[in-house]
This record gives C-alpha cells, structure tokens and sequence, in this order.
C-alpha cells in the first residue's frame, strides 16, 4: 500500500511541474532517456534472445522514436518547438548512454560467431550483496 502511495503521489508531484528550459530539466530528460534505454535493452535480453547481439541498438532506438513521437505531441498541443527539440535531445543523449551501459556492462555480455568478424566472448561478474 505504502508502494502505490509514493508511485501516485510523485505522478502527481511531477505532473504539476512546470516545464521549463533549465538544467534541472534537461537532466531529467537525460535520465529518463538513460533509464528508459538501459530498461529496453534489458527487456529485449531477457524475453527476445534471438534480438541479444543487437539488444542495446534496440533499446535506443525505441526510447528514441517513442520520445520523438510525445514531444511531436507536445508541439501540436503546446509550440514551443526550440523546447522541444531541446527535451527531445537531451532524452536521445541518454538513451545512448543508458542503451551502451546496459549493453556492455550490466547485461552478461554475448557469445558471438560472426564470419566477418570472428569468435568474441565477454566476461560475467557477479557479486552476492
């Protein structure tokens, strides 16, 4: 109960924000891109393995089109093109960052037999907290 209580009160909380040009913005762009990019990629590993090798692509390129997608809503209901623009590429920042960290370092990496390229394998760790 206590869970569905913090979840509702901060949509609310972030929902009556205004939206603005500042830094604080513009980070929290960034960051939803990342988290959005790096959860992506993590689903496709887990529940599409035939997509593993090209997991962290995918989860780039998903965040990117769904954010390009809301903030050409956001145009059409709002203006304010040069904000747009502006969230939108501040969210594809992340998305990039967050789709690479995933893919190379928090996923267990992929045990690839490329023709052109040839045999690679990663290195798993893992950690007991």
């Amino acid at each position: 109960m206590k869970l569905k209580f913090l979840v509702a009160s901060s949509l609310i909380a972030v929902s009556t924000l205004g939206a603005n040009d500042s830094f604080n913005s513009e980070f929290s762009h960034f960051a939803g891109g990342a988290v959005m990019a790096g959860g992506i990629t993590a689903v496709v590993d887990r529940f599409y393995p035939e997509y593993r090798s090209d997991r962290g692509m995918i989860g780039f390129e998903v965040s990117s089109i769904a954010i390009v997608a809301e903030q050409g809503i956001e145009y059409a209901m709002h203006g304010n093109a040069r904000g747009q623009l502006l969230d939108a590429a501040s969210h594809i920042a992340g998305s990039a960052l967050g789709a690479y960290v995933a893919d190379e370092f928090l996923l267990t990496p992929v045990i690839q037999n490329s023709p052109t390229e040839g045999n690679y394998v990663g290195v798993s760790l893992q950690r007991s907290f």
